[in-house]
């Protein structure tokens, strides 16, 4: 009887272009790129089977971004004060 390997499941990775994260959070792309300029999200640019460029964002950068529309929104905390908080929970993700 051959052995069986217990194989640890890969985490399954989601990620979203660009159009599609703008429709799911009603953002505007313009908006997308000055969080990205600020460094408070990252993208990732792959190639398509057609050979064309897209946009993505992974899953910890659509978390971000789902906080980032929640404190402007919810809490109307402007971009200085994201780039403290979103500071703070690294620091604090990094001591867990």
């Amino acid at each position: 009887m051959p052995k069986t390997r217990n194989r640890k499941p890969r985490p399954i990775q989601i990620s979203m272009t660009i159009s599609t994260v703008c429709k799911l959070y009603r953002l505007h792309p313009q908006t997308l790129l000055t969080y990205e300029r600020r460094g408070l999200i990252g993208r990732d640019v792959v190639l398509l089977e057609d050979g064309r460029e897209a946009v993505t964002y992974q899953e910890r950068d659509l978390r971000r971004i789902r906080t980032i529309c929640s404190l402007t929104r919810d809490l109307g905390v402007n971009l200085a004060g994201i780039e403290v908080i979103l500071d703070l929970l690294d620091r604090l993700e990094e001591r867990l």
